[in-house]
């Protein structure tokens, strides 16, 4: 079962209605029971893998919170007085602790990659089926064993709690990936029911819903006939940029769409879950669009990749060796952009394992990289310019560079392989046809008259939400506050449309989400 099944919504209040029934303190075992039900539905036998994962995570949580209690009361016992020898005492029990963690990373993420070895490798004579949601909760795993090792928070005793945090139902399909301090808390102790934020759940759901099928669904039609066979289709270059650019639109709405109903569902609950968008396509530059798209992403690998390897002795000591031989820039700019490469290597290999994935990840890695280390010239060739870097004009042409800097990438991923992409861009380069796009040759892509027009109106309806958002202003606060026959006219209004105007033709899947493959 997924968001946009025909299924879900009745069982989603159901299990609403008996979420509030239920005492506070027992709340948790009905979201636990609706995950768990949620999950098999996609097969009874992925359940194995995250009850092995969870497991796994939640031994690896305990022991490390008992050795550095053991290793806290040794360390107190010695009363050591010199302090080098202090430190090397601390530093050994560290490593100690450290192992555990380790092996516990290992042995959760094992799973994970060795599928990602298996796409990449393509073995022959064995496949091994892919559990829901692998990556989303492996890494939310990861990322509570690293925290109660860095002792951010504390292990959790109750292993069944642990597997409601992983398995949770809105977050299970596309994330977000959550952080166990942060969510544990709403997941636990259950939150009473609240009209209002009820009411601002479904509303978020509905508008997910009109994003993925109304929008990501028509968009898919055209995209799919553009890129879904690049070896029997040779359009001209107009064509393949008109894709990327529906393509990009649609990637967007599909995964925000996903997401609107997560976190809607899981408001309507009384559980913040972290915001996975901030309106990427009002990004001034690559950095920050990626603090704006797949945020929780971004920040696990910040948190748990990116910091890790900054104060990184051995990374700290080359930095200081290029710092007296090169000079103190030089130095900065290795501590940087190792960081980061590895970063943008794993990112790319995480959304796929093939090559043109890896060049997407040395895509945007570079771009971050070369934009980093070389913002003061970057300033500078502004300045020289006479260009004011707060004029709005500038600030447009950022969000339009940045954008095409995006349509770049999702040409390097979208045609089935590296090879069909280079072929593209060579189409791009040195035979455009422009005339294509307004000869009639878009209407022959899948979409008709009638559903292209449709589709390019949505888009503005969903441009007008986002400016409108960009602003500060809350939407659905002012429904809200408007009149109970237009708000609920409103509401019909938007169910009826998604009803009326979503697509669900003869390729529609109700359970096909594209970050679900990731």
């Amino acid at each position: 079962m997924s968001f946009t099944d025909y299924l879900f919504f009745p069982c989603f209040i159901l299990i609403c209605a008996i979420y509030y029934l239920m005492p506070g303190r027992k709340r948790w075992i009905v979201l636990l029971m609706a995950s768990l039900l949620f999950y098999c539905s996609w097969g009874v036998g992925q359940l194995a893998f995250l009850a092995v994962a969870v497991l796994i995570a939640w031994m690896t949580g305990m022991a490390i919170e008992k050795k550095q209690k053991s290793s806290d009361e040794r360390l107190a016992a010695q009363n050591r007085a010199d302090k080098k020898e202090k430190a090397a005492a601390a530093l050994k029990e560290k490593h100690k602790t450290l192992v555990i963690l380790y092996l516990g990373v290992f042995l959760t993420a094992s799973v994970l990659i060795w599928i990602k070895l298996q796409r990449f490798v393509s073995f022959t004579g064995f496949s091994i089926v892919v559990p829901l949601g692998i990556s989303y909760y492996t890494m939310s795993l990861i990322g509570y064993m690293a925290d109660v090792y860095w002792r951010k928070e504390a292990a959790e005793k109750n292993p069944l709690r642990l597997l409601l945090f992983a398995a949770y139902f809105p977050k299970i399909i596309e994330g977000p990936i959550s952080k166990h301090r942060l969510t544990a808390a709403g997941l636990n102790e259950g939150a009473d029911f609240d009209y209002r934020r009820f009411c601002f759940g479904l509303q978020r759901m509905l508008w997910g819903l009109f994003k993925k099928l109304v929008i990501a669904e028509r968009l898919s039609v055209l995209t799919g006939t553009i890129f879904g066979n690049t070896a029997a289709l040779d359009y001209h270059g107009s064509i393949y940029l008109i894709g990327a650019v529906f393509g990009a639109f649609e990637l967007y709405c599909d995964f925000s769409g996903c997401m609107d109903m997560a976190l809607g569902a899981s408001e309507a609950l009384g559980v913040k879950l972290e915001e996975n968008f901030e309106r990427p396509f009002f990004s001034s530059s690559a950095a920050e669009f990626w603090r704006r798209w797949h945020i929780s992403l971004g920040v696990w690998f910040r948190d748990y990749i990116y910091m890790p390897l900054v104060v990184a002795p051995p990374l700290i000591k080359l930095s200081g060796n290029i710092r007296k031989s090169i000079g103190k820039r030089a130095g900065k700019a290795v501590l940087t952009a190792l960081p980061l490469f590895a970063v943008w290597i794993l990112t790319g290999l995480w959304h796929g394992t093939g090559l043109n994935y890896i060049v997407w990840g040395l895509y945007w890695g570079g771009l971050i990289i070369f934009s980093a280390i070389f913002e003061p010239e970057l300033k500078k060739i502004t300045a020289a310019l006479c260009i004011d870097p707060q004029s709005g004009w500038f600030r447009v042409f950022r969000q339009w560079r940045t954008f095409g800097l995006f349509l770049i990438s999702r040409l390097i991923v979208m045609p089935s392989d590296f090879t069909a992409a280079l072929h593209i861009f060579k189409r791009i380069a040195v035979s455009f046809g422009a005339w294509q796009l307004t000869d009639g040759t878009l209407l022959t892509l899948g979409l008709d008259g009638v559903n292209m027009t449709l589709a390019i109106l949505m888009l503005a309806v969903l441009f007008f939400v986002s400016s409108a958002q960009e602003r500060g202003v809350v939407l659905r606060e002012k429904i809200a506050g408007a009149p109970l026959v237009i708000r609920w006219s409103i509401y019909l209004l938007g169910i009826f449309f998604v009803i009326i105007f979503g697509v669900y033709g003869a390729g529609y899947d109700a359970s096909s989400f594209v970050y679900m493959n990731y």
